[in-house]
């Protein structure tokens, strides 16, 4: 009886369950949060559902917006220099020169005790490799370092 009982549970349940998996994705938003901020600020939400919610929570939410797409991420940049600044802005200039065709950016930045050339912002140790290939002719000392980098 126990066991008749499991069986009419799970055939029962199994087709909700893929109904579930079906909806999962059907709606993608490429702004969700801001969409969501507009929405509540305005009080337009299209549908059924009214919110009624403190305003303090609406700030909230957009300092949270604010402060999450500012906010770095960890990456990988192609260090072709590490010495005095004199030589990084003079190697910052060459690369600049040379490579200009890669839209990379360029930065000369204080690292104790010296300063550093980094070239490039990549999420993947892959894609920062492939350009330390291409550079690697002219700068033969580049290498890569992983860093926190902010997202354009």
């Amino acid at each position: 009886m126990k066991l008749l009982g499991f069986i009419l549970l799970i055939i029962l349940i199994l087709p909700l369950s893929l109904f579930a998996q079906e909806e999962k994705g059907k709606v993608a938003v490429t702004d969700s949060a801001n969409l969501i901020i507009n929405q509540l600020e305005s009080g337009t939400i299209a549908g059924k559902v009214k919110v009624i919610q403190d305003p303090r929570l609406t700030s909230i939410l957009r300092k949270h917006f604010e402060f999450n797409k500012t906010s770095s991420v960890s990456g990988w940049r192609i260090l072709i220099y590490k010495g005095p600044l004199p030589r990084a802005n003079q190697l910052k200039a060459e690369f600049e020169e040379a490579f200009s065709h890669l839209s990379l950016r360029v930065n000369v930045e204080y690292n104790e005790p010296d300063f550093v050339t980094l070239v490039g912002t990549f999420r993947t140790k892959e894609d920062a490799y492939r350009y330390k290939q291409m550079l690697i002719a002219r700068f033969p000392q580049a290498y890569l370092v992983q860093t926190r980098i902010t997202l354009d």
